[in-house]
């Protein structure tokens, strides 16, 4: 084919129904075969997907999900208005192929239990609309920034974070949380993991209990092992961590680490009588609780449940947020919340010794971003955008997916918990992931001790709805798989 051409469907392409793998994947691996030949070459127009899907006899959607893995790992590309083609660089894995059919290259993706490099792959958790983020806005922000930067200060900033920024954090929390704080009890850190450490470090004794809900945040238990902390995994219960549970087997726990607005990665909300239970616990025996208020502004029916330290009356729960949920993970900002300005100083000298400060730009940054109105109306953009991909996942588990897959129907969150049909082999459904690409996780890689029936969580937030379609169909593969 010469680059002039509109795009003839390439010879010898066949698709067997009856073969093992998806027909999306056959033909993917017949183009990559093809270019491996010398049969396609850098700059040649490739067929549209309408017309190689009527050439074919197959779904357009077939052809599409083999055209975007294509582009996505470089072998295609489009050209607005023009059409697709074979890139005119091809990626190196490509050429050091010797064989005549290559497996496709395994994508480096990142599980959110071992903090690798993270690819944008459905169904991945935990990861926000970043092509919905207002990148202008935010250009427009920094920009004003840095053309006053001479009237910041550019030494050492406070280490408990930019008061501005303390201040702007404590007055949205009073009111879209119910937290109870001012700027002096708000500390600014490098990421929540840095201020899960802090916690520990300041409050906590090598060798002290702690309380853990199982399942439960993986981070939180990497954090518990480096402290040298003594983990008593609790079970979770459709209202919330097992209180009675936790005080029978583990009385002399010194904190407690919860997420009782929206359970990580169950989904529940902590009932009214445990979240007293709780803080009496706390009261009681000198202990500490631990919030992890992690994706607490995305709840899509209902008015927001209050946070657990907004009926602390005794000083005893210590509250925790993040921007990466809301904003961006590069940004690397998040921010703890203190019961007393005291406290704040024991949590600087610790802070002092491990990071001096978090990044002084990005807290300018923020700040202005913040105070200019932008954090709340993106908040708001988001919430909008994040119902309506999650009633589309929904509805495709619903209409495609029934067979295998039950969803939690809770109107909140960043991902759907959908238990696994007793039919389908767990270990086959691995293989086809891997195989197919798909980025799901196990709700059991966040169990300790208390084991639920096999379920899967998928990721809604980051991806359009073509993409959601497009992985659907995947899923609807692996499942097939695994029940055959």
């Amino acid at each position: 084919m010469s680059k002039e051409t509109s795009g003839f469907v390439p010879a010898g392409i066949q698709l067997s129904k009856e073969a093992e793998a998806p027909l999306y994947m056959q033909l993917y691996q017949q183009f990559r075969e093809k270019m491996v030949r010398g049969q396609l070459l850098p700059g040649d127009r490739v067929p549209s997907s309408r017309a190689l899907a009527q050439e074919l006899g197959v779904s357009r959607i077939i052809v599409s999900q083999c055209f975007e893995q294509l582009i996505m790992e470089g072998y295609f590309e489009s050209r607005t208005g023009s059409g697709t083609y074979i890139a005119a660089v091809l990626p190196e894995q490509l050429l050091q192929v010797r064989t005549a059919v290559a497996d496709p290259p395994q994508e480096t993706v990142t599980d959110p239990i071992n903090g690798n490099r993270i690819e944008d792959v459905p169904f991945q958790m935990g990861l926000p609309s970043l092509d919905k983020f207002p990148y202008g806005i935010w250009q427009r922000v920094g920009a004003q920034v840095l053309k006053t930067l001479k009237h910041f200060h550019l030494g050492y900033e406070d280490t408990l974070g930019y008061r501005p920024l303390r201040k702007a954090i404590s007055d949205y929390l009073r009111l879209a949380r119910g937290v109870d704080c001012d700027a002096s009890r708000v500390v600014v850190v490098t990421g929540s993991q840095q201020g899960l450490n802090l916690t520990l470090q300041t409050l906590l004794q090598p060798g002290d209990d702690v309380w853990m809900e199982d399942p439960g945040y993986y981070g939180a238990r990497l954090a518990f092992r480096h402290a040298g902390l003594n983990i008593c995994p609790v079970p979770v219960q459709a209202d919330g961590m097992d209180i009675n549970y936790a005080i029978q087997h583990y009385p002399a726990a010194r904190l407690a680490y919860v997420t009782p607005t929206h359970q990580f990665p169950l989904g529940c909300c902590m009932s009214a009588v445990k979240r007293r239970q709780l803080l009496d616990w706390a009261a009681d025996n000198n202990g500490w609780i631990l919030e992890d208020d992690y994706d607490s502004e995305y709840r899509y029916e209902g008015p927001p449940t209050p946070c657990l330290q907004s009926q602390d009356t005794q000083g005893r729960v210590i509250y925790s947020g993040t921007f990466s949920k809301v904003l961006f993970p590069a940004l690397r900002l998040a921010y703890i919340v203190l019961p007393t300005p005291e406290m704040a100083e024991a949590f600087r000298q610790v802070k002092e010794s491990v990071d001096r400060q978090s990044p002084a730009l990005e807290q300018f940054i923020l700040h202005h971003f913040m105070e200019q109105g932008h954090f709340v109306r993106h908040i708001h953009k988001m919430r909008l955008l994040y119902a309506e991909r999650q009633r589309l996942l929904a509805a495709l588990i619903q209409e495609r997916l029934h067979p295998w897959l039950q969803a939690d129907s809770l109107p909140a969150g960043m991902h759907l918990l959908c238990r696994l049909h007793p039919s389908v082999d767990v270990q086959r459904l691995k293989k086809a992931l891997r195989q197919h690409r798909v980025k799901v996780t196990f709700v059991e890689v966040f169990t300790q001790q208390h084991h639920h029936p096999p379920a899967l969580l998928l990721g809604f937030t980051a991806f359009t709805a073509y993409r959601l379609k497009t992985a659907a169909e995947k899923l609807t593969a692996c499942l097939e798989y695994a029940t055959a």
